[in-house]
C-alpha cells in the first residue's frame, strides 16, 4: 500500500526550529512503512501540498504488525526516509 494522508495526524505544531510529532495508522507491515520514500507525500515540498512533514520530525506508527517511533530525514529534494526507528512488540 501507499501512504494515505487520511491516517496521518500532526499532534504537535512546534516552531520552525523544533521537530514535530505525528501519528500514522495503516493496515500495512512496519517493514513496508519504514521503506525509503514511503512518506514522500507527507512532505510539503517546494510545490506545496503534503502534510507538513519536516526533517527531524517523529512519527508514531501503528501498523498491522506492530508499533514504532520513526525519526524522519527529509533531504533537499523532499525525499523522506527513516533515519532511525524504535519498534515495540
Amino acid at each position: 500500500m501507499a501512504f494515505s494522508g487520511d491516517f496521518f495526524i500532526t499532534d504537535s505544531q512546534g516552531n520552525t526550529n523544533a521537530p514535530r510529532i505525528h501519528r500514522y495508522r495503516e493496515e500495512e507491515e512496519l517493514a513496508n512503512i519504514k521503506g525509503a520514500n514511503y512518506f514522500n507525500n507527507a512532505v510539503n515540498g517546494a510545490s506545496g501540498g503534503g502534510y507538513g512533514l519536516r526533517n527531524g520530525d517523529v512519527i508514531l506508527v501503528d501498523a498491522s504488525d506492530g508499533t514504532s517511533f520513526l525519526k524522519m530525514a527529509v533531504d533537499a529534494s523532499d525525499n523522506a526516509t527513516v533515519e532511525s526507528a524504535n519498534d515495540f512488540a
